[in-house]
């Protein structure tokens, strides 16, 4: 069973852990910086010093930079995630729309139970909107099965009070 309260101490366990560990990397790059820093002044100078710091902070920048500039573009994919993530919600409105006739508490409890695969297991998502479409489709066959044998069955029924209440007549 989910329990949320360890979920969530989890979770605030692992942000604790994050922010200690950038805390200390910031630190750490501060004193290293102060430590080039001097070192630089005492090498180059007082002016040249910070200068040269400045610009091996750019480094990271200007190789970032060459990296975009000479990288081939990316080859065109298969079907993007958005595509599928249309088509999946086209496939859940049909299949709500198919069961408008039943009870919306049937309705609520399929659209619940989607957005919960969707979030959690959304692979899970088609196989149950085609569950649900099927669902839909045997109902509605089953109603109108239903109907079509309940007036052959009525008329009948009907004839035969009819015909007993004109054999008393007669």
């Amino acid at each position: 069973m989910f329990n949320f309260n360890d979920r969530l101490q989890e979770l605030r366990a692992n942000i604790v852990s994050l922010v200690l560990l950038l805390s200390a990397t910031i630190i750490g790059f501060v004193w290293i910086s102060i430590g080039i820093y001097h070192w630089l002044s005492l090498c180059l100078g007082a002016v040249w010093g910070p200068i040269v710091l400045g610009l091996i902070y750019f480094i990271p920048i200007i190789i970032f930079a060459f990296i975009k500039a000479f990288a081939r573009p990316a080859l065109p994919q298969a079907p993007s995630r958005n595509d599928q993530a249309d088509a999946t919600v086209v496939n859940m409105s049909k299949a709500f729309e198919s069961l408008s006739g039943r009870s919306p508490f049937l309705a609520a409890s399929a659209a619940i139970i989607a957005g919960v695969l969707a979030t959690r297991f959304p692979a899970l998502l088609t196989v149950f909107t085609q569950v649900l479409a099927a669902y839909a489709e045997d109902a509605k066959m089953r109603a109108a099965n239903e109907s079509a044998h309940a007036s052959p069955h009525a008329s009948p029924h009907a004839a035969q009070q009819t015909t007993a209440s004109s054999d008393s007549q007669k």
